[in-house]
């Protein structure tokens, strides 16, 4: 029994649900999370949220895709054509989610403009994305393709090289 790569668009704000479900089944899956506090009431809450909203990447058999389908909880599934392309991406990201925790900020839309490089130095060396600068200060937008989404992490103009 062969499993595809999937990409489950979900209901909204049933993402850790899906999870659950998944794991139920013992199947992979993936969701990426940031932590972010607020304070509510005088006091600090710690909450996780997915990265990328409606969103959560998984390996599934036909017969899985069905009863993934059968809990109502999908939108629909996506196909990944190209696994090994957004399976590097999104270590790219799980890196960054990593290195730089809260600081990090999710971009709406793929970051188009700018230089395509790679980062030569620090945690994220070896990382690869688009360039955007805010004065001084350099952002590395990591793309994951298929959603049309990326994050944006923060880093040192110095820590950079041009690729393309």
């Amino acid at each position: 029994m062969t499993r595809a790569w999937y990409v489950l668009h979900v209901k909204p704000r049933t993402e850790k649900k899906v999870m659950t479900y998944l794991a139920r089944y013992g199947l992979f899956r993936y969701l990426p999370l940031l932590v972010k506090v607020t304070k509510v009431q005088r006091r600090k809450v710690r909450r996780e949220l997915p990265l990328f909203p409606g969103y959560v990447f998984t390996r599934l058999s036909p017969e899985d895709r069905i009863k993934m389908l059968q809990t109502n909880l999908l939108v629909r599934t996506i196909p990944v054509l190209n696994p090994r392309e957004m399976i590097h991406q999104l270590r790219q990201i799980n890196r960054a989610i990593k290195v730089s925790g809260p600081e990090m900020k999710k971009i709406a839309h793929t970051y188009k403009a700018g230089d395509y490089v790679r980062v030569k130095a620090g945690a994220l060396r070896g990382t690869e994305g688009y360039v955007k600068y805010d004065g001084d200060q350099a952002h590395v937008c990591l793309n994951v393709e298929i959603l049309g989404a990326a994050v944006e992490v923060a880093i040192s103009p110095a820590d950079i090289e041009k690729i393309r």
